[in-house]
């Protein structure tokens, strides 16, 4: 009793001074209230589609729970849309000394290293993002990472990996198929674009691109055959109409 009274008497003290008095009680309130401060400027962030909104309410978000992981990396992809690549790096650079094992953090470090033409960073992020989860969309990105850098072999194999798990999209199977161009391996380039011909039946490109494999290869009626289906699709096609009088000639 003489404790609480002597407690009491403190307070009234500290009071009277006009001094807050700050309990264990009131510590843990405050950085419960930090923390749901934190999630409300968070969710605002994650509403507007204003980039430099989101970049203003994940910092006011980041400013109250320092160790917000999602709201550095939200704020990462908002200053990603406004071109600000080295804040993106910092950012990432922060999220990964907090925790190293966040794969999408690697991945989009990788594509602010790619914008600001940092490839082998980006390249380096690309596959600590798949170490860690083996995404096929982190495939794709080192894909065509490897495709731009000439680095075709790389690229054919993780092209394929995104291929056994994303069998209907016609873009990979052209890029997988440029690449065994490139590498003078045209057998695999014909059924990639093969491929791709029956996913987008209408592309007239995509029969140019198999009319210029055949023509390598000297199969002329072949090549005949897929040019004039790809100007029943696109009539003005240039490099068609330049060439494909060239190849009549020879199976005359």
């Amino acid at each position: 009793m003489k404790k609480l009274i002597l407690l009491l008497t403190y307070i009234g003290f500290f009071t009277a001074c006009g001094l807050q008095v700050v309990t264990i009680s009131d510590q843990g309130k405050k950085k419960t209230d930090d923390a749901s401060t934190a999630a409300g400027w968070y969710s605002k962030g994650t509403v507007t589609t204003d980039p430099s909104e989101k970049i203003d309410y994940f910092t006011k978000a980041i400013d109250q729970k320092p160790d917000f992981t999602s709201a550095y990396l939200e704020r990462v992809r908002a200053y990603l849309e406004t071109g600000n690549y080295t804040q993106s790096i910092a950012d990432i650079d922060s999220v990964v000394k907090q925790n190293s094992d966040v794969a999408d953090a690697y991945n989009i470090r990788a594509k602010a290293y790619e914008a600001t033409r940092y490839l082998n960073e980006a390249l380096e992020d690309y596959t600590k993002s798949i170490e860690i989860n083996p995404h096929p969309r982190t495939y794709l990105d080192r894909a065509n990472l490897y495709k731009e850098r000439k680095r075709y072999t790389k690229a054919i194999l993780d092209y394929s990996v995104v291929l056994k798990e994303i069998k209907d999209n016609a873009d990979i199977y052209i890029a997988r198929g440029v690449c065994y161009q490139k590498l003078n391996q045209p057998n695999p380039a014909i059924q990639d674009y093969r491929n791709a011909i029956k996913l987008h039946p209408n592309d007239a490109d995509l029969y140019y691109n198999l009319g210029s494999i055949y023509w390598v290869q000297g199969r002329w009626q072949e090549v005949v055959d897929v040019w004039e289906k790809c100007l029943e699709l696109d009539p003005n096609h240039a490099r068609v109409k330049q060439y494909l009088p060239t190849v009549k000639k020879k199976i005359q």
